[in-house]
């Protein structure tokens, strides 16, 4: 998801990464990194620290482990993500509704499977989850402040800027051309409908446009913030590992 935008860098740039600079980590290390950032509690936000957080984590690997074996596999592991994004988005709505493709968990699987094992523990289970739900606050938070701040200031500033540019007048022109050529019944339908739903109607329209438009570039930006956040996270833990060994 957010961490792991890591893991979209195309294929022929991992292939230039490992053979023409031996100082640029491959996304097998940065994964490590960020495995091992959340494991010493270097990653993570307020929400994944929170006992909330912890106790839907717990259900939902409960829930996966229908065997009863205190281990999940691949599979299951992405069952429980979906599980954990759809639970959350039951409360905070569609911002917390964006679940990562099945092969960016199955990466995070191999990396937490340090015995290859073929299975992950409750533990190792959290660690992913931190990485995914890393900035999924700040997501959440970004989607209600436009649904109730943003998106009806901008929804007006654009109706404002139509009508700088006029655009009210060939609505006028369209108007009288249909009550000039509609057929009676649509007319009549029309004249139904409360003059004050159709003065509503434009900047409802606009305030939609700017919602399904605006919403998800915000939101993108917050996983970018999240890419270079985790990036910086994890080679700051990867130096201070190498400093403890030389000490």
């Amino acid at each position: 998801d957010l961490a792991l935008l890591l893991l979209d860098l195309p294929p022929p740039v991992l292939r230039m990464s490992s053979t023409t600079s031996t100082n640029q980590p491959t996304t097998s290390e940065r994964l490590k990194e960020l495995f091992a950032a959340a494991k010493s509690n270097q990653l993570g936000s307020w929400f994944t620290r929170t006992e909330t957080f912890r106790k839907l984590t717990t259900w939902a690997f409960d829930v996966c482990d229908a065997n009863h074996t205190k281990s999940i596999n691949q599979a299951e592991l992405y069952a429980g993500v979906l599980l954990v994004h759809l639970t959350m988005a039951k409360y905070a709505g569609t911002a917390a509704c964006y679940p990562p493709e099945r092969s960016k968990v199955d990466q995070l699987f191999l990396v937490a499977d340090q015995d290859n094992s073929g299975t992950i523990d409750m533990k190792e289970f959290d660690y992913i989850m931190v990485i995914l739900f890393n900035q999924i606050a700040g997501r959440i938070i970004m989607y209600y402040a436009f649904c109730i701040v943003m998106v009806p200031l901008l929804g007006k500033w654009v109706l404002n800027f139509f009508l700088f540019l006029r655009v009210d007048d060939g609505v006028l022109a369209f108007d009288k051309a249909f009550d000039t050529y509609a057929p009676h019944w649509m007319i009549w339908l029309v004249d139904k409908v409360p003059d004050s739903i159709w003065n509503r109607m434009p900047a409802q329209i606009i305030s939609l446009l700017v919602f399904f438009f605006i919403i998800p570039i915000g939101l993108n930006k917050i996983d970018a913030f999240s890419f270079k956040a985790a990036k910086h996270t994890g080679v700051s833990t990867a130096e201070q590992d190498k400093e403890t060994k030389t000490d």
